[in-house]
C-alpha cells in the first residue's frame, strides 16, 4: 500500500467518522428526543445559549482544516474533507434554524396561555348579575313582597275560559330587576313579572291551554312534574320557544294529577331556573278539595339564586323572598293547618324544619300516602313536592326554616343575621290562654339561639361545627 494510498484511506475514515457523527447530531433533532444531544440542544435553546454550541462545531472544521493544509498533495482526501465540511456547515445551519422555529412556536404557546383573559364566571354559571340599589321604588319592592304573600296563601292566576271552555292561561317569560332583601337586587328572569311564578290551578276533567311568550334574549321551554302530558309538549325532543315566539301547552286533567305539582324551565335548566323561571301547579279533584279538613293552606315554593359570579346556589329564598322578606304565616290556636312544599332549586336539597311542633307527612309528588309519617324534619330534592299537616296547638312564634345551616344566611347583608329558607309561623292564642307568654318568649329565645348559631357557622365556614351538636342544639 503506497502513502498516497495510505493517506486516502485515512482521509476518507476521518470523513467518515465526523460525518456519522455530525449526520446523529443532526438526526437527533428531528427524531430521538431521548438522546443526550437533544436534551442539551433543547435546554440551550430554551435559555437563549444555542450560539454556545456553535463555536465546537467550527473548531472541529478547523482542525479538518489544518490537517487538509497539510497534505496539499492529496486531492481525494481535500475532495472528501470539502464534501464533509459542506456537509457539516449546513448540517449546523439546518439545525439551528430548526432550533429557532421551535423555539419560536413554544415561546408563541407560552404567550397565548400566559396572555389567555380569566375565566368569565358568570359565561359558565347559572349566576345572576346584580342590579342597581336603586333600580326599584320602595313601592316597587313592597308589591313584589305582597306576590310572595298572595302564592303562600294560594291565590292562583285567573285563567281565559275559551267558547270550547277551555281554560287559558298565559305565562310571559322576561326580564325584570328582582329584589332579594336589602342593598340587594338582581338582574333575573321570571314569569308575569314575579318569581315564583303565578299559581296555576285546575281540577279534573278541565282542558287547560297554558300559553308560554317568551320575551327573554334566548329560547325556553315549560316543563311540569308529575303531569302526563303529550310527548311533543314534554318529552324528548323538548319543544323549544324561540324569542318574541309563543307556544301553546294543550292538555286534560286526569285524576291521577291530583296534588302538588311544579312548573319550570326545561330549557339551559340549571341557569333558567335559577334565574327564576319556575313555579306551581295545583290540581285538584272534580268535586269538593283535597284537605276538606284544612282550615289553613299555605304553599311555599322553595327557589334558589346564584349572586356574586359564584358557581354554587348561595341565596335561597320562599316564594321568591329570602328572609326577612320571606312572607310569614298567621294561624290562629286550633286551627287544622295544610302546608305546600314545592322544592324549585335547581340543584339543592332543602331540609325543612318546624319548631314547637310534629307534623305528619301526607303527600309526596301529588300523591297522598297511606298511612301518614310523622316527622320533625322532611328532606326535599329538587322538583319533589311534599304536603304536611299538623294542628296548631301550641301560641306562640315558631320558626320554619332549612336545617342545612348556610340556606339560612344571605350573602353579603350586613344588616340582617338571619336569612334564605326561613320565616315564622305565628300561632295566635286566646286572651285568656295563660301560656301564651312564656311559650313565645322561649321560641324567641330559640330564635335568638339560632341567630347566633348561623353567626358563628359563617365566621367558621361551616365546616368545622359538628353536625350533629348543631342540630341538637338548633332543636332546642
Amino acid at each position: 500500500m503506497t502513502n498516497d494510498q495510505l493517506w486516502t484511506g485515512t482521509g476518507c475514515m476521518i470523513a467518515c467518522v465526523l460525518g456519522a457523527y455530525l449526520y446523529n447530531l443532526h438526526s437527533s433533532v428531528w427524531g430521538q428526543h431521548h438522546t443526550r444531544w437533544l436534551r442539551q440542544l433543547q435546554h440551550s435553546a430554551r435559555s437563549n445559549q444555542f450560539r454556545t454550541l456553535i463555536p465546537v462545531k467550527i473548531i472541529a472544521l478547523f482542525v479538518l482544516c489544518l490537517l487538509l493544509i497539510s497534505l496539499p498533495s492529496q486531492p481525494m482526501l481535500a475532495q472528501s474533507a470539502s464534501t464533509l465540511a459542506n456537509f457539516s456547515t449546513s448540517s449546523i445551519a439546518s439545525t439551528a434554524s430548526s432550533l429557532k422555529a421551535a423555539r419560536a412556536e413554544q415561546s408563541s404557546t407560552r404567550d397565548i396561555i400566559l396572555n389567555e383573559p380569566p375565566l368569565a364566571t358568570n359565561a359558565i354559571t347559572p349566576g345572576v348579575l346584580d342590579a342597581d340599589t336603586n333600580a326599584l321604588s320602595k313601592a316597587a319592592i313592597r308589591a313584589q313582597n305582597q306576590a310572595a304573600r298572595n302564592i303562600m296563601n294560594e291565590q292562583a292566576l285567573q285563567p281565559k275560559v275559551l267558547a270550547n271552555g277551555t281554560k287559558q292561561f298565559t305565562l310571559t317569560a322576561a326580564p325584570l330587576v328582582w329584589n332579594l332583601y336589602e342593598q340587594k337586587n338582581v338582574q333575573a328572569w321570571g314569569y308575569n313579572g314575579q318569581i315564583s311564578g303565578p299559581l296555576l290551578r285546575a281540577k279534573v276533567g278541565d282542558t287547560i291551554s297554558i300559553v308560554l311568550k317568551n320575551e327573554l334574549p334566548e329560547p325556553t321551554s315549560l316543563g311540569f312534574s308529575g303531569i302526563s302530558i303529550p310527548a311533543g309538549m314534554g318529552g324528548i325532543p323538548q319543544h323549544s320557544v324561540a324569542p318574541h315566539a309563543s307556544f301553546q301547552y294543550t292538555f286534560t286533567i286526569t285524576s291521577d294529577m291530583v296534588g302538588t305539582h311544579s312548573y319550570f324551565s326545561t330549557t339551559d335548566m340549571d341557569k333558567q331556573i335559577n334565574h327564576g323561571l319556575h313555579g306551581v301547579l295545583l290540581i285538584d279533584p272534580a268535586q269538593g278539595k283535597e284537605y276538606p279538613d284544612a282550615d289553613v293552606n299555605a304553599l311555599f315554593d322553595i327557589g334558589s339564586f346564584v349572586v356574586d359570579q359564584k358557581v354554587e346556589e348561595n341565596v335561597f329564598t320562599l316564594n321568591g323572598k329570602p328572609y326577612p322578606n320571606s312572607p310569614e304565616l298567621s294561624i290562629q290556636q286550633g286551627q287544622h293547618v295544610l302546608i305546600r312544599i314545592v322544592n324549585s332549586s335547581a340543584e339543592s336539597f332543602h331540609a325543612m324544619h318546624l319548631h314547637g311542633y310534629t307534623f305528619k307527612l301526607v303527600a309526596q309528588d301529588g300523591h297522598h300516602l297511606n298511612k301518614p309519617v310523622a316527622m320533625n324534619v322532611i328532606s326535599v330534592a329538587p322538583e319533589e313536592t311534599v304536603d304536611i299537616e299538623f294542628t296548631a296547638n301550641a301560641p306562640g312564634t315558631w320558626m320554619f326554616h332549612c336545617h342545612i345551616l348556610d340556606h339560612t344566611m344571605n350573602p353579603d347583608d350586613d344588616a340582617d343575621e338571619m336569612g334564605g329558607l326561613m320565616t315564622n309561623f305565628v300561632v295566635h292564642g286566646t286572651e285568656t290562654d295563660s301560656s301564651k307568654p312564656d311559650d313565645t318568649m322561649s321560641s324567641m329565645s330559640s330564635m335568638s339561639s339560632m341567630s347566633s348559631m348561623s353567626s358563628m357557622s359563617s365566621m367558621s365556614s361551616m365546616s368545622s361545627m359538628d353536625h350533629t351538636s348543631s342540630m341538637n342544639e338548633m332543636a332546642r
